[in-house]
């Protein structure tokens, strides 16, 4: 919360004792300061799942660009190969690399995902804000994968318009954005894990199973489990690519629990198997 971001919550002890009440009392000015500051901060539009962009890097220990997506230089506007070699801190804002920064030494000690906000900068100079970003360390490599999701720059002028028209919905509809924003986030931090099942998430997130189900596609127009499969075959197809870990390896790094699920998967949403995939190089 000190560093910004406010939709942090302190996990609570549920011991009636004067540290449950503080952590009551912070989790609700951080909520408060979180609905001040960014009001328009909430995914809550029909349509805004069609237009997300993800960008995705491979960096090194020193967090030198390796390799990319071909998204990449078309959204931040570099000419192709332009990015290798280059430190990755110098692609985002002031801010944000500051936050990246003192968040480095964390995610260097730490195994598990590390997630913030990052905004980039185009070759240009203009600010590409990304509405979430993960960071985490390839299995037994000093390498690790940086994904950020965004919103497609062809959208951005109704992007507005689809918040502003968020924060005039009911209250009821409101709080239902407020909570599809924490599974959304929730998801996207556990790529890696196998998504819990609907019953299971409505106990996570304190609703029913029906409500859960229908706010979500009602708020980004595609399935709970649609969502988080198209994410973790974008990274899948990603750490193929562009590494040579083994494909079993790879499938059980990002929450699938057979092979042949994987692999089926894989070939239902890219047309080809994981085996024809041209693998990554040994100069990465």
């Amino acid at each position: 919360m000190a560093s910004g971001n406010f939709s942090h919550r302190i996990a609570r002890t549920e011991e009636d004792d004067e540290l449950e009440s503080l952590t009551v009392l912070i989790n609700m000015v951080a909520e408060e300061m979180q609905e001040t500051l960014f009001p328009k901060g909430y995914i809550n539009t029909h349509h805004l799942q069609q237009n997300l962009i993800s960008l995705s890097f491979i960096v090194d220990e020193d967090f030198i660009i390796r390799s990319t997506i071909p998204e990449t230089y078309f959204l931040l506007n570099y000419k192709t190969t332009l990015l290798e070699g280059q430190e990755f801190a110098k692609l985002l804002t002031d801010t944000s690399a500051q936050n990246f920064y003192k968040l480095l030494p964390t995610i260097l000690a730490n195994e598990k995902v590390s997630t913030l906000s990052l905004s980039y900068l185009t070759s240009d100079q203009k600010e590409v804000v990304s509405l979430f970003s993960s960071i985490s360390r390839i299995s037994n490599e000093n390498r690790f994968i940086i994904h950020s999701i965004l919103v497609d720059s062809a959208e951005n002028e109704n992007h507005q318009e689809d918040f502003d028209s968020a924060i005039r919905l009911p209250k009821t509809r409101r709080d239902d954005a407020k909570l599809m924003q924490l599974l959304y986030d929730y998801i996207l931090s556990n790529l890696e894990n196998p998504l819990p099942s609907l019953k299971e998430l409505s106990k996570i997130f304190g609703t029913n199973e029906h409500k859960l189900k229908e706010s979500f596609k009602y708020f980004f127009n595609t399935s709970i489990y649609q969502f988080y499969n198209d994410e973790r075959l974008k990274r899948v197809h990603l750490l193929i690519e562009q590494t040579n870990i083994p494909l079993k390896s790879v499938a059980y790094m990002n929450g699938f629990n057979t092979y042949p699920n994987f692999s089926k998967a894989f070939k239902k949403k890219y047309g080809y198997s994981p085996n024809d995939l041209k693998r990554g190089n040994d100069s990465l």
